[in-house]
């Protein structure tokens, strides 16, 4: 088995993975969205009282991702069942320099220390005793892997050392104005981002390739640092490979990908299942992104607020990219932006899912 369920995080990124036997599967937890989303993402979890966590994976110190996870840590009956916590703090950009998000990273440091759970354990150059080196992949060389338990990999395609350098810069001008020391942690639970609704607007009345080429025209970039030093990994089982890219900057995650490719031996690497990064937005899913990779089936997870992400931009690019397959687009939240699409699947040749139960998120097999 391997499979991706895609929580409903509002309008961030709660993806579990689940791998191996069927009966007894191994499970990643991939951020915790936001705090404000955190009730339904809870009792989710709560029911399923049995599931342990090989790895939580915090990608980035962004509300949207981290607000969940300070709520998770706090919990007496799921903060147990983590049993390693991949995550940069201050003290790992820094290193790594060779990041309202710091100080939600200086809170997370705190309970990560006060529950002694290991902290980027096998990762190289380890900072002290039970806290691991760096999740970061240098500009040269093989790119890191580690082996999990129950035969996955997990290959490190970002963030580069100069991503966590910016984002050191960042997180100490926005810790210290806080009152806060660097690395020291802090106590608090973190402000919930208050959450704005959008609306989009309508597609053009014909969806031919001429008019997705104006949708896809649009030239934006993600400027945001913490964005920049998200952990991105491909985890691989068993011949198959999904990539995890958090909200990666496109042309660095491009690149990293390009290697990968040269890695496995494959121009534009295969993958069975695509989370798009920063949650289908045209600043991040670029040209150079979506022509780097071999891939019809793309995760989106946002609920719209917020940004009204996916773009239409991302979406027609992805389309448009479209070689042998279909494209399918899973979402783990019905409605939003993508219904548009959805409404015109015939005209763009894709197909559309959306979770059937809007409280149970998605599940992707992969």
């Amino acid at each position: 088995m391997f499979r991706v369920v895609a929580l409903p995080a509002g309008p961030g990124d709660a993806v579990i993975v689940e791998y191996g036997p069927a009966r007894a599967p191994r499970r990643l937890l991939i951020d915790a969205g936001p705090r404000h989303a955190w009730a339904a993402l809870a009792a989710r979890l709560r029911r399923r009282a049995a599931d342990r966590y090989e790895v939580l994976v915090v990608t980035h110190v962004d509300e949207d991702h981290i607000g969940g996870v300070l709520e998770l840590l706090d919990d007496p009956g799921l903060a147990p069942r983590v049993q390693a916590v991949w995550f940069n703090g201050y003290v790992h950009c820094e290193r790594g320099g060779n990041v309202l998000g710091p100080v939600h990273g200086e809170q997370l440091t705190r309970r990560i220390v006060d529950l002694a759970v290991p902290w980027n354990p096998g990762w190289p150059r380890p900072v002290g005793p039970g806290l691991g080196g760096p999740v970061v992949a240098p500009v040269s060389g093989p790119l890191p892997a580690l082996d999990l338990p129950g035969g996955a990999r997990a290959v490190l395609l970002g963030p580069a050392p100069a991503q966590l350098k910016r984002l050191a810069r960042t997180w100490r001008d926005v810790v210290t104005k806080a009152g806060l020391v660097p690395g020291a942690g802090a106590e608090g639970d973190g402000a919930a981002v208050r959450q704005r609704p959008r609306t989009w607007g309508d597609l053009p009345a014909t969806l031919d390739a001429a008019a997705l080429a104006r949708l896809a025209a649009g030239r934006s970039r993600d400027g945001s640092a913490a964005n920049g030093s998200s952990i991105a990994v491909v985890l691989e089982f068993e011949g198959r490979r999904v990539l995890l890219p958090g909200d990666a900057h496109g042309p660095p995650l491009a690149a990293a990908i390009a290697r990968y490719g040269a890695e496995v031996g494959e121009s534009r690497p295969r993958f069975d299942l695509v989370k798009l990064p920063h949650h289908g937005s045209g600043a991040n899913v670029t040209d150079e992104l979506v022509a780097s990779w071999l891939a019809h089936r793309f995760l989106v997870s946002t609920d719209g607020t917020g940004y009204a992400h996916p773009d239409d931009a991302a979406i027609a690019r992805l389309i448009l990219a479209a070689e042998t397959d279909r494209p399918e687009f899973h979402a783990n939240h019905p409605g939003g932006g993508l219904a548009r699409w959805s409404a015109r699947a015939g005209e763009v040749a894709a197909r559309f899912v959306f979770p059937r139960t809007p409280a149970a998120g998605l599940t992707v097999t992969v």
